[in-house]
């Protein structure tokens, strides 16, 4: 239970929430979500990305830590993303997930993660260009984009147990972060 704890305190530091009030004096929650897309929009290109890659690290990190414990794995998979998106230290109120769980799952399944990553990739250009750039309605293209990688990362992982199970989980805390974010908002 120790390193599930761990996983959901690691997961709830959020680089978007610090990078903002060292680099603009304000807590970016105000206006945007605090992962690589909202820092995106309220940091600037630059930012984004790096905050984009650091909750995907700490996603890894987790990782790293569970692969020797295959029976917490799930558990701690889905506490790093609980942590990003209802982080203890930031009043609960957090990101979508998406960067700290692809990082978990790049060190957890490389090849297939990153072939489900890739498909987000080209789902996400699609629905920017086919509806979002023109509405700028809905959903955003990433999170949307995310709706249809995680069954797939699923069908790749059908065949490993703990894998399979790491996905549900994960899965379903962001589904549960998304439904928290249509209903009430950020």
């Amino acid at each position: 239970m120790v390193w599930v704890l761990l996983s959901y305190l690691i997961g709830s530091v959020l680089f978007g929430v610090l990078l903002g009030y060292l680099l603009k004096g304000y807590d970016i929650r105000r206006e945007d979500l605090p992962g690589g897309s909202g820092s995106f929009r309220r940091l600037g290109p630059f930012w984004g990305v790096v905050v984009a890659l650091l909750d995907a690290a700490k996603g890894a990190l987790v990782a790293y830590l569970a692969l020797p414990r295959p029976e917490l794995l799930p558990y701690m998979a889905a506490a790093v993303v609980a942590g990003h998106c209802w982080p203890v230290f930031f009043g609960f109120k957090g990101g979508g997930g998406i960067a700290p769980a692809i990082g978990f799952f790049l060190v957890y399944a490389p090849q297939k993660t990153l072939l489900a990553v890739l498909f987000a990739l080209l789902v996400a250009a699609v629905y920017y260009l086919v509806y979002w750039k023109k509405t700028r309605r809905g959903i955003y293209p990433i999170p949307f984009a995310a709706i249809f990688a995680v069954p797939l990362l699923l069908y790749l992982l059908r065949e490993d147990p703990v894998g399979l199970r790491a996905v549900l989980y994960v899965g379903l805390v962001m589904a549960l972060r998304a439904a928290e974010m249509l209903t009430r908002g950020r």
